[in-house]
């Protein structure tokens, strides 16, 4: 069964990625200019974890396939947004891990959901790949990143795999919360508000993070890194 599944992912599944590929990047080129700091970082990282800022739900998508020419990144995406209908056809094959559950599920099965989904994770960084992971869990409604003390995901994920490769991945200007920085790209047909420049940039953490800390201090430590003054390309 396994290997059958490998044979999808690698034929149909591969033809499927390079045409949602094609398709976001037409889209997010028309609509954004987006540069990638340090993405070369990636290129030579066996497998790992990137650990991402949650501005808004395009985060997952645009990161992705902004990424995939230099190395193929599986994005875990809520539970509710894998299995909408409008984005389950594109979420499944990219390859992205559903998170959490709904809260309308019996404390039980959300703890069987919840350990299968770690054991998911697990076995997606083991196997050599780059999990994208948002340890805020939604998207910011506010201008700093915030990391609820509670929230685990990192957390357990690193526990659960010591000495897995982290990157932090910042992206700025895409919140209501950023400075708003735009082209002339569509004045051409009397639009001059233009594409909103938003820039990511990754960073390799060569020392990890610190996961002998309590949670609340681990997450207190990573939304410290993730609220850094921004920095912004030189022009």
């Amino acid at each position: 069964m396994n290997g059958m599944k490998r044979f999808v992912d690698a034929t149909l599944g591969r033809v499927l990625r390079h045409f949602f590929f094609v398709c976001l990047r037409t889209y997010f080129g028309l609509f954004y200019n987006i540069s990638i700091s340090n993405k070369h970082l990636l290129q030579d990282m066996p497998g790992g974890l990137i650990l991402a800022t949650h501005v808004t739900r395009l985060d997952g998508p645009m990161v992705a396939s902004m990424l995939y020419p230099t190395r193929r990144v599986l994005p875990a995406v809520h539970y509710n947004e894998y299995y909408h209908p409008a984005q389950f056809l594109v979420l499944a094959p990219s390859g992205c891990i559903p998170l959490s559950s709904p809260k309308s599920w019996p404390a039980e099965k959300r703890a069987e959901r919840k350990e299968w989904a770690q054991d998911k994770l697990n076995d997606t960084i083991q196997s050599g790949k780059i999990v994208l992971l948002f340890p805020g869990g939604q998207a910011k409604r506010q201008a700093h990143e915030i990391i609820l003390p509670h929230f685990s995901g990192a957390y357990e994920t690193l526990r659960a795999n010591p000495g897995c490769p982290v990157a932090i991945l910042r992206i700025q200007g895409l919140s209501k919360y950023d400075k708003s920085i735009r082209d002339l790209f569509w004045s051409f047909i009397g639009i001059h508000k233009g594409r909103r420049h938003v820039n990511i940039t990754i960073a390799r953490l060569e020392d990890g993070l610190d996961t002998s800390l309590p949670l609340d201090a681990f997450n207190a430590d990573l939304e410290e890194r993730f609220n850094a003054p921004p920095h912004w390309p030189a022009a």
